[in-house]
């Protein structure tokens, strides 16, 4: 009788065995591939398709107009990628603003001052964007715009730090997307001086 008892213990123990480790199997939280990979801001950047997923607002356009400058000023890329950076930023111009600084020109303008940053030793730390709040809508000519302040903090070789500041006019186009018509620097926002 001992004999099958034990063999009943053994059996009942085996299949609590196989059942658990079928629960464990089933049931344990699964980790996807892409999961372990990350994706960095310049393969984000480039990823936004804005023909489909354009920034809705004024600021959210200078937000991101501020991702491709701080990739464009701080990642590597290849050249094909620094095409691909000039092509967002310009999706986000007005047609204006595109007429006046041909595809060429921007581009070796832009790797003028990218150059001259890293000469300098300069590193974009941040760039922030006024609130919403402080968004300033008008009409100028009939056509609806905003401007836009947006602050970049810089580290300037090893130690120095910078602040500047660049106002940005926004016109809205006839699909309502805002585009970039102008930017300029600017002085410190009153709040800051």
């Amino acid at each position: 009788m001992k004999k099958y008892v034990r063999i009943g213990i053994t059996a009942v123990l085996s299949v609590a065995l196989i059942v658990g480790f079928y629960y464990y199997m089933t049931h344990r939280p699964t980790k996807a591939a892409e999961d372990d990979v990350e994706i960095t801001q310049l393969q984000q950047v480039l990823a936004k398709r804005l023909d489909s997923a354009y920034p809705p607002t004024p600021r959210e356009v200078i937000k991101f107009y501020n991702r491709i400058i701080e990739c464009a000023y701080g990642d590597e890329y290849t050249s094909e990628q620094f095409d691909q950076l000039a092509s967002q930023a310009r999706m986000l111009m007005d047609q204006e603003l595109i007429d006046n600084n041909p595809q060429d020109t921007y581009k070796s303008q832009l790797q003028k001052e990218i150059a001259s940053y890293k000469e300098e030793s300069m590193k974009i730390l941040q760039t922030r964007v006024c609130d919403a709040d402080d968004v300033r809508f008008r009409e100028i000519e009939g056509k609806k715009c905003a401007y836009v302040q947006a602050t970049y903090f810089i580290k300037i070789g090893k130690g120095d730090f910078s602040k500047t500041y660049q106002s940005y006019l926004l016109r809205q186009d006839k699909d309502k997307n805002w585009k970039i018509l102008a930017y300029h620097l600017a002085d410190a926002p009153e709040e800051e001086e």
